[in-house]
Parts: structure tokens; C-alpha cells; sequence
């Protein structure tokens, strides 16, 4: 009984968050990067910490062993899930969402396709963008970039996500960008030809007909001042 107890304060003694968040990171690299992208070191280990907290060294060695067999960092709410063994809830789906670039370098890439047009940009960074088009548009005019980037490019990465969010859904995979083709407009109007002329009747013809004559024969006769045939 009592080796049952040491054994169990044993597995419930504080595990060093920051470390395990080492560990975490250095399973799944780049999937951490995206996962805990542009948040301070010290809320991940904060988090980590309190997501941890109950469990044992052994429960904590099967979530990352879970982090190892998926290849991916899940949420630290998730990984606490997969620690206490509730598996494959949610697991394709962050797997895909996971294979998506990150919003820091969707955005980066976007910037420099704005510059230069010639830039590879994805599928779901286009549809973002297009979602906050004006935003960046309006850019070029503002009077203070620095502010109006920022929101910019804020709205920018919340598209994104949930961009990627909506084709995860959809099935919809990475892929490039690719411009759809252009229809040529014509500039010229000849080659449709003129427009034909109204087809005249007998009738019509030979009224036009007596009315230029009568038109010659007023343009003859000599100046009678006032007086005159009406046509």
C-alpha cells in the first residue's frame, strides 16, 4: 500500500512545462510554429502548465507520443485530451488545416505578390486576400500606413484562417494560384459589319422619288421672292 502511494506522488510530481514545451517543439518543429505561431514563449509554458496539471508522467508520455505518431502539435487543450487517451477526435482535421502555411508566411507572401505579380501565392491566400481587397487597396492612399497596415493586415490573417478552416471542410487542398485566362475584348467594331439598310416598298420608293423631283424643279426656277410652290 504504501509503495502504491510513493509510486503514485511519484508520477504526480510537477513536470517542468517550459521543458516539455522544449520536447513538444522538438517532435514536430514546424507543425509547433504554426500551431503557436506569434505567441510569447512564456503563455505557451503558462498554458502547458495548466493544461498538464493532474495529469501523470506517464499520461503525459502517451500525448507525446501521439504528437510523434500524428506529426503534428495540436492545441495544448487537445494534446491534454490525447493525454488522458481521448484520441482521434479532431485529428484529420487538424492534420489538414496542419498541411495549410501558416498566417504569418501566407501574409508575407502576399506582400511581396502585391509587389511583384510574377510571386507563387496559394489558393486559399488568394481567397483571403480577395476577402480584404479594398483594405489593401486603400493602402496606397492612406496618410498613416503603419496604423492601416496593421489592420490590414490583422483582418488578412483572420481570413486566412478561416479560409482554411472552410476548405478543410470542403476537402479542398494547398494548391498555387493559378490566374484564370482572359478573354480578349475586340476594340474594333468593323468586323461586325454595318448595319443594314432598311429594305424600302414600291410605294415608298416612287413617293421618294416624286419628292426629289419636285425638289429639282423648286431648285430651277428663278428667285420669285416669297412667292413659291411649297414642296
Amino acid at each position: 500500500m504504501t509503495a502504491m502511494v510513493s509510486n503514485s506522488q511519484q508520477d504526480l510530481q510537477p513536470t517542468n512545462s517550459a521543458k516539455l514545451v522544449g520536447i513538444f517543439k522538438a517532435i514536430a518543429p514546424r507543425s509547433f510554429e504554426k500551431t503557436f505561431e506569434g505567441m510569447p514563449t512564456e503563455a505557451i509554458n503558462h498554458a502547458m502548465k495548466i493544461c498538464i496539471d493532474g495529469l501523470t508522467k506517464d499520461q503525459i508520455n502517451f500525448g507525446l507520443t501521439q504528437v510523434r505518431d500524428n506529426g503534428f502539435c495540436p492545441d495544448l487543450a487537445m494534446f491534454r485530451k490525447w493525454c488522458l487517451g481521448i484520441i482521434g477526435f479532431g485529428t484529420e482535421q487538424q492534420r489538414a488545416i496542419d498541411s495549410f502555411k501558416g498566417k504569418h508566411a501566407a501574409l508575407a507572401n502576399i506582400i511581396k505578390w502585391r509587389q511583384d505579380q510574377k510571386t507563387k501565392i496559394t489558393n486559399a491566400e488568394k481567397e483571403a486576400y480577395d476577402r480584404c481587397y479594398e483594405g489593401f487597396i486603400n493602402l496606397d492612399y492612406s496618410s498613416n500606413f503603419e496604423r492601416a497596415s496593421y489592420n490590414v493586415y490583422e483582418a488578412f490573417k483572420e481570413n486566412y484562417l478561416d479560409v482554411i478552416k472552410e476548405f478543410v471542410d470542403q476537402g479542398v487542398v494547398q494548391a498555387e494560384w493559378v490566374k484564370p485566362v482572359e478573354i480578349p475584348v475586340k476594340t474594333s467594331w468593323v468586323d461586325f459589319g454595318a448595319d443594314p439598310e432598311p429594305k424600302q416598298s414600291d410605294e415608298e420608293r416612287a413617293k421618294a422619288r416624286e419628292y426629289i423631283e419636285k425638289l429639282k424643279a423648286v431648285l430651277k426656277r428663278p428667285n420669285q421672292g416669297s412667292q413659291g410652290e411649297s414642296v
